[in-house]
């Protein structure tokens, strides 16, 4: 083992697949039975899980961050399992983490994100990738803000992008402009959300996403159409997102953004 590798002998908190395949990473790929590449900002890791999870690196500290690797799953779903339609969830979504990942690439991500699926929006992110981010050597690193400003709406057509190219150049250019990524940070997970829906592109689910995603905001609901569905589940009736996020915050107060990621997992594999 070298040194800088991350060894989890007790995987009951920790299925990478389960972490890669709840919708809150794209630049990532499977490369072998139980083994995964994933990127974020300008740094690659390599997962191995086959019993216990191997993580590859040349930065250690910064992927036992990155997998949130500090805080108690088990405390959080032993917190959550008694909460409605949990303990199935929570059962078979156990090995989720949410990760922690960067506000820049989180924006970029969930703007491209809206109204799309999964493989095409990893294709586009890596289009973009290897157009505007740094040649690391064997990938490309996220673009900076500077780098995709550059850029018009045009270029960003050109990626498959689609009714997306405008709010990707604006909402950089924004960025580099002076919008503060990192107030978020000091904000409710309310006000944030009102903050971040002033750039091009992001609503209140991508806003939450991000909020979620990038920030640790676990007060957050984001609503998709498996979290309707679970809507409905739980009370019989159909509702605007605005309601929905409401009253799933209000039931799982300030570990809703955990409680939606093993809701949102178990209702879509199941």
């Amino acid at each position: 083992m070298a040194d800088n590798d991350i060894i989890i002998k007790d995987t009951k908190d920790f299925d990478i697949r389960q972490i890669l395949d709840c919708g809150q990473i794209f630049r990532y790929f499977r490369t072998g039975e139980s083994r995964y590449e994933v990127f974020s900002k300008d740094k690659r890791c390599e997962v191995v899980q086959d019993g216990i999870a191997v993580i590859k690196s040349d930065d250690k500290a910064y992927w036992e961050s990155f997998f949130d690797l500090d805080n108690d799953y088990t405390a959080i779903k032993n917190a959550l399992k008694d909460k409605p339609f949990m303990k199935e969830a929570v059962e078979y979504g156990g090995g989720i983490r949410i990760l922690n990942q960067d506000p820049f690439e989180m924006l970029i991500s969930f703007i491209v994100s809206a109204n799309n699926h999964i493989p095409r929006i990893k294709g586009i992110l890596n289009r973009m990738c290897e157009g505007l981010g740094k040649d690391m050597g064997g990938y490309h690193a996220f673009p900076t803000a500077e780098a995709m400003a550059e850029k018009d709406a045009d270029y960003y057509f050109s990626l498959g992008t689609g009714y997306r190219a405008p709010y990707l150049s604006e909402t950089a250019r924004a960025v580099v402009e002076g919008f503060d990524l990192e107030k978020p940070r000091q904000m409710s997970g309310k006000e944030a959300n009102k903050y971040l829906c002033k750039l091009k592109g992001v609503g209140p689910k991508v806003a939450d996403c991000i909020l979620l995603f990038a920030y640790r905001k676990s007060d957050v609901f984001p609503v998709d159409t498996w979290i309707r569905k679970v809507y409905t589940d739980m009370t019989g009736k159909t509702a605007p997102d605005k309601v929905i996020r409401r009253y799933l915050a209000s039931t799982y107060g300030d570990l809703s953004g955990y409680a939606q990621q093993y809701l949102f997992f178990n209702k879509r594999e199941n």
